[in-house]
């Protein structure tokens, strides 16, 4: 029962704030192919990791958008439980009857094991992230930070998982960021193993955004396939 309830409370906090506020609301799916793992030098695993995702997005907000992310990075374990990351994202966003949008993503992280139960285990992932949009000038500083739960089934070889991330923009911007609240990402799915080096999570993403104009909400399904080499 302690399970459960905190997961619902975590999914009940994030999501009711959207729903009741947002002006727009929108469907879509994301799906992503991964890759994460230690660096191995001589046969011994080192403290360095590598990490690498591709991302493809698609909404139908208005007459339909998608949106392609190359994202590569690396990361050196500071202590069980504990690593710092760097990386940079390529994002190209592709709307129907609109003009493509090219973003430079750079970014820095912490990512940490906050507690473990019998039950499950809490993870925290701090981003700090320089965002650079082609033919704009300034660069977009934003904070996020996340808080993920994972729950593991034994019997039925299946992790449950539910996250909140918050965004926090920290400058203002010539091509449109605001300084303060940005969005809210809150997120529930299981993962399960495909095969031995293969696992496949499915979920549902209730994405919150800050805009001009009007809030809006983006109701995600997400397809994630981890692949380890």
């Amino acid at each position: 029962m302690k399970t459960f309830s905190i997961l619902a409370a975590l999914c009940a906090v994030t999501a009711f704030i959207p729903i009741a506020n947002a002006a727009d609301d929108a469907n879509g799916i994301w799906g992503i192919v991964s890759t994460s793992d230690s660096i191995y030098s001589a046969g011994e695993k080192t403290r360095w990791r590598y990490g690498f995702d591709a991302q493809w997005r698609h909404s139908e907000r208005g007459s339909g958008s998608d949106q392609y992310v190359l994202r590569p990075s690396v990361g050196y374990d500071l202590k069980p439980g504990m690593s710092v990351w760097a990386g940079y994202g390529y994002f190209l966003s592709d709307p129907n009857g609109g003009s493509d949008r090219y973003e430079h993503r750079w970014w820095q992280q912490l990512s940490w094991s906050a507690a473990s139960w019998d039950w499950g285990s809490l993870s925290l992932r701090t981003r700090l992230e320089e965002r650079i949009l082609e033919n704009a000038s300034d660069t977009g500083l934003r904070l996020r930070q996340q808080v993920q739960l994972a729950v593991p089934f034994a019997n039925q070889n299946v992790t449950l998982f539910t996250s909140i991330e918050h965004y926090t923009n920290l400058r203002d911007t010539d091509w449109g960021a605001r300084s303060g609240f940005d969005q809210l990402r809150t997120y529930a799915g299981v993962r399960m193993p495909m095969t031995e080096k293969l696992s496949l999570e499915a979920g549902y993403m209730n994405q919150y955004i800050n805009r001009n104009g009007g809030d809006v909400v983006n109701h995600l399904a997400m397809l994630h396939l981890r692949v380890k080499l």
